[in-house]
């Protein structure tokens, strides 16, 4: 039976105490790959805490791949690589699989066109209420820097990788929300993470091979197909990109999603990114770009930590966005580089102009500085857990033909309902549409055609929380 001593978790909640502990054990090697843990029931009675405390531990431990659930036979101890390993930033990679990337979309034409106007709707349409509140919030953070802030801060040209002032900010707000201790000297801000995709190829080289996911952003493809590069499509399983696919294709860097892919949804588990990691570190050149898009919005339970946190190597390239939590129309996105590009973004692109105006970069600085973004992060937040309760109750109204289920409900905000249903995946969108739920098959994400449908027969549809009709 595991034995932890509560009273010494300070001011952490009892789940989240709980959940270092476990995950320590399992990282250290003192709870075993595949080992059984105890039932919420029996850890409950015997630490004296509740059964939701260990419900949510345990259900924190699983959504980041630590732990894995047996139906009716209980949770688990996933398999990680041991500490010499982690430190040495190297796991085996195997598998010899080589399939040569399918030419169009799915075998549907113009699926890229749709897709990228779908995903633009799942991605930016408003809660309601949602992007007025951030109309107004910005609109405030506007007028209190021309009214207070020193005009020559103001209206000074910045530096090529942003003011120091919001740098700073930044540095600070990933410290408080996603655990990384970053050095502002290494933020880079941009106008929109499409620009910042564009300077990483002219900071990496087009020259090098570059993978995304797939089903992913399609979009991304279509940037670096326009920079010259040779793009691979690497297909996802349950715990995140297949390993062997990167050495199959021979790629140099991977764009990916791990705290929350899309479309899938899928959080890439703790054992493949070390795996990634491993990759990374085992070739001269080989980076990792990970897009934390909407880390904020997880709706249950702890945000999933981002890839660079466990990063020892320099191979992890972090970029963000406010596009979610603002308005894609502000153009505010950043980057985190390892030390080493870092020094080469200032020997080679230093030169360049900032893409965003000091106005902007002061008011977005005090709104991270005060706090107020933060509030309205939980507010929209709370917002999306609303919409995300709703919909489970129109679903439940919603006669679909086979069973259905909402995967990946609380890890942003967007779901995937899996549909057992002899019905195709565009009727059933028509059909959810209709009822005001504005879904869009996940094949629509798909490059490649055998990308596009899932080994297990379900019918696949992305429903953003954003553009809920209730």
């Amino acid at each position: 039976m595991l034995d932890y001593n509560l009273r010494q978790r300070g001011e952490k909640p009892l789940y989240e105490y709980l959940y270092q502990r476990i995950r320590d054990d399992i990282v250290d090697g003192a709870i075993g790959a595949d080992e059984h843990l105890p039932s919420k029931r029996s850890l409950a009675e015997h630490l004296g805490v509740s059964v939701i405390t260990v419900e949510n531990a345990y259900a924190q431990l699983v959504a980041e791949g630590y732990v894995y659930a047996r139906p009716r036979r209980g949770f688990y101890a996933s398999a990680l690589p041991d500490a010499a390993e982690r430190a040495a930033g190297f796991v085996g990679i195997g598998g010899d699989r080589d399939v040569e990337d399918a030419p169009g979309v799915a075998g549907v034409p113009g699926a890229v066109e749709v897709a990228d106007a779908a995903r633009g709707s799942l991605r930016s349409a408003p809660l309601t209420g949602t992007a007025l509140d951030a109309a107004r919030l910005w609109q405030r953070a506007l007028r209190a820097t021309l009214a207070s802030e020193d005009e020559r801060e103001a209206f000074s040209p910045a530096p090529a990788q942003g003011t120091e002032r919001l740098r700073r900010a930044i540095a600070s707000h990933l410290r408080g929300t996603r655990g990384i201790e970053v050095d502002p000297a290494r933020i880079v801000v941009g106008a929109g993470a499409q620009l910042l995709d564009l300077m990483l190829v002219q900071l990496l080289d087009a020259d090098k091979t570059y993978a995304v996911e797939d089903p992913g952003y399609l979009r991304l493809t279509r940037i670096y197909q326009a920079s010259g590069c040779r793009v691979r499509h690497v297909p996802i399983d349950s715990e995140g990109p297949v390993l062997s696919e990167l050495a199959s294709r021979q790629v140099d860097v991977l764009h990916l999603m791990p705290s929350h892919q899309f479309p899938t949804g899928r959080v890439t588990s703790i054992a493949r990114r070390y795996g990634l990691l491993a990759w990374a570190a085992d070739a001269p050149g080989r980076y990792l770009i990970e897009d934390d898009y909407d880390c904020e919005f997880r709706l249950a339970g702890k945000p999933i930590p981002p890839l660079a946190a466990i990063d020892a190597s320099g191979r992890v390239i972090y970029t963000n966005t406010f596009s979610k939590s603002l308005s894609s129309a502000l153009r505010l996105a950043y980057m985190v580089l390892p030390v080493e590009l870092m020094e080469k973004y200032n020997r080679e692109l230093g030169f360049y102009s900032s893409t965003v105006s000091s106005v902007d970069q002061v008011a977005l600085a005090r709104l991270l500085e005060s706090g107020e973004y933060e509030r309205h992060v939980m507010r929209v937040r709370k917002r999306a857990r609303t919409a995300r309760d709703a919909l489970r109750e129109r679903l439940d109204e919603l006669d679909l033909g086979g069973e259905l289920v909402m995967e990946e409900a609380d890890a942003g905000l967007h779901c995937v309902l899996a549909v057992a249903s002899p019905q195709g995946e565009d009727e059933l969108a028509a059909r959810l549409r209709t009822a005001g739920v504005p879904a869009v098959p996940v094949s629509s994400f798909a490059w490649c055609a055998e990308h596009a449908t899932a080994p297990d027969g379900l019918r696949r549809l992305v429903v953003s929380y954003e553009g809920l009709v209730l």
